[in-house]
């Protein structure tokens, strides 16, 4: 057997049916043998891409991601997706191709011996959970259960093999090769550990004796598959709870325990809900300065912090903690549920939480007349998408306003990124996860700067038949860019609107150029007919929806104040009405 059936018999072993790749000549015997061997590979016209669909393909399967590409530029065009499946937690296995062994630099001072060759695994080392250069192919078992076991356990991430092209082609024979499974290092790296019955006790205590308790959902609870058990706690307990922004889709926001989603451009009501508090359980979240601020001593000053998270060194490195536990959050929430019961407290604090929704949520009430509200636009696409629906969300202005927008319900997948942040995201996940969930329809929320990133790839959306609607939330502009430059640079708009070097094409005309049938409003009385006009669309469709350029991302926190005092800044006596539990 090839190397490469070797590999391809093992991915498939592995349940990973399909895979993307830009084919170049140092992959094309691992490409053959998926011919051969049913894995089926997706052509994709840019690496970047092809790795946002492999994180999203582990996204909606639960399993690995897999994409491939060439050495060199193959290799170094992955590498941004690279970095998006390692902050964003998604297991991904990256092959690269690389050259013949015989050609390998093995002087470090020469810069190059082979074509296209480049020490890809010294480059991505500190953005993957493992990467290896497999020089033999007795080691290619070895290399790829560690690999992949290394992906799918504990904090879950991307890793690597840089494998060269005559190893590929080398006959292998299995009694020969070395296995990771069953060996020394798989026990070791194998250990768990469940949290300790006096640690549930005490946390279900503070829980059940808190007058002013609150669940912040992270998204960690997703990726560990906890959503069931983390709404039996909340369900159980009665305690409120928010969410991160990439944790809005673990309960739907509809619940009646929620209270949307905070952070710097969370809901200023949210953010109350953390601030009055006085014990807050995190689960799943690594309360970077976009959730907690960058003023963090100012972050919930009255509450107890009890943070569990699989990733300890996660844990206290951003405020000082009451209580940190290193803990699978599926495991963990299935642990704690046996010790907990109804809190009987709750009814003041509940009651306070509800009168800063209804008072705050009527800053956010949209526009329906004249131009597009943004936000309005996204509630009432929401409304024509059921259960089960999946959504990817590009980066940028219309991240925030989909998340102020959308109306979410059960078992929707909402897939956006919120680590690495890489605008051209949505376009390539939702053609990953539709390829991966055979050919379900998927919706794109993007803007016109993410759009034009990996805009190459409406071919892939029109040669695989895929029915994927997408909606470009279009100022013109880049949005935040613009709104930061408008606060801090006296206005000067360098590089994000037309008169300052960016703008946009027709997006109608580029698409019906591939194709896709599409649509431009601008009109707030157009909105519904135009939106009619998407759901009706049987194949892949563009609405292009016209955004005043000067449509700011509000409420938004300052980086010189706490994250719950938001522009527009309310009234010193309003705020301290509103964060009257606050205060020391």
């Amino acid at each position: 057997m090839k190397v490469s059936d070797y590999i391809v018999r093992y991915l498939l072993n592995q349940g990973i049916e399909v895979g993307f790749f830009l084919n170049g000549g140092m992959i094309t015997p691992i490409a053959d043998s998926c011919y051969r061997m049913g894995l089926k590979l997706y052509t994709i016209h840019h690496e970047q891409a092809a790795s946002f669909a492999a994180e999203a393909q582990a996204a909606v399967t639960k399993n690995l991601g897999f994409a491939m590409g060439t050495s060199g530029p193959g290799a170094t065009n992955m590498i941004t997706g690279i970095a998006s499946a390692y902050f964003a937690s998604f297991p991904v296995l990256f092959i690269t191709g690389q050259v013949n062994t015989g050609e390998a630099n093995t002087d470090k001072k020469r810069r190059q011996a082979g074509f296209q060759e480049l020490d890809i695994v010294t480059i991505i080392a500190s953005i993957t959970k493992y990467s290896k250069y497999v020089s033999t192919s007795e080691d290619i078992a070895y290399e790829l259960e560690k690999a992949t076991f290394i992906a799918k356990n504990g904090r879950m991430g991307p890793v690597l093999l840089d494998i060269p092209i005559n190893v590929q082609q080398l006959e292998m024979n299995d009694a020969d090769a070395r296995h990771f499974f069953g060996s020394r290092e798989y026990e070791e790296l194998s250990k768990k550990t469940k949290t300790d019955s006096s640690v549930l006790i005490k946390i279900a205590n503070e829980l059940l004796n808190a007058k002013r308790p609150v669940i912040l959902i992270g998204h960690g609870v997703k990726l560990s598959n906890s959503q069931v058990e983390v709404l039996r706690i909340v369900d159980i307990t009665g305690i409120p709870f928010v969410t991160s922004l990439l944790g809005t889709d673990s309960i739907p926001n509809s619940h009646q325990s929620c209270f949307d989603f905070i952070g710097t451009y969370g809901r200023r009501y949210s953010n109350f809900v953390l601030a009055n508090a006085d014990v807050i359980l995190v689960l799943g979240s690594r309360l970077d300065n976009r959730q907690i601020g960058v003023q963090s001593k100012m972050f919930a000053p009255r509450a107890k912090i009890i943070h569990v998270d699989v990733d300890d060194t996660e844990l206290g490195t951003s405020l000082t903690e009451w209580l940190s536990v290193k803990a699978d959050i599926k495991e963990f929430a299935d642990s704690l549920i046996p010790y907990l019961a109804k809190n009987n407290n709750l009814k003041a604090w509940i009651d306070f939480l509800i009168s800063l929704k209804n008072k705050y949520s009527k800053e956010e009430q949209k526009v329906t007349t004249g131009a597009i509200d943004p936000i309005y636009a996204i509630e009432l696409i929401s409304k024509e998408y059921d259960e089960g629906a999946i959504v990817t969300v590009d980066v940028g202005a219309n991240q925030i306003w989909f998340a102020h927008g959308w109306r979410g319900k059960k078992m929707q997948t909402i897939l956006t990124n919120g680590g690495m942040a890489p605008m051209g995201y949505s376009l390539p996940a939702a053609i990953g996860a539709s390829l991966s969930s055979n050919k379900h329809g998927i919706l794109v929320i993007t803007g016109d700067g993410g759009l034009q990133i990996n805009i190459q790839e409406l071919q892939t959306v029109v040669r695989n038949k895929l029915p994927i609607k997408i909606v470009v939330l279009n100022n013109n502009a880049l949005g935040m860019i613009t709104q930061f430059q408008t606060e801090n640079f006296a206005g000067r708009l360098i590089g994000t609107v037309p008169n300052g070097g960016y703008d946009s094409p027709d997006f109608v005309k580029v698409a019906e150029a591939y194709g896709i049938p599409s649509k431009s409003v601008e009109l707030f009385d157009e909105l519904e007919i135009a939106i009619d006009w998407l759901m009706k669309e049987e194949s892949a469709c563009l609405l292009d929806i016209k955004v005043p350029t000067g449509y700011f991302t509000l409420p938004k926190s300052r980086f010189t104040l706490p994250v719950h005092d938001m522009l527009p800044l309310l009234s010193r006596e309003e705020f301290l009405q509103a964060t009257k539990y606050a205060r020391k």
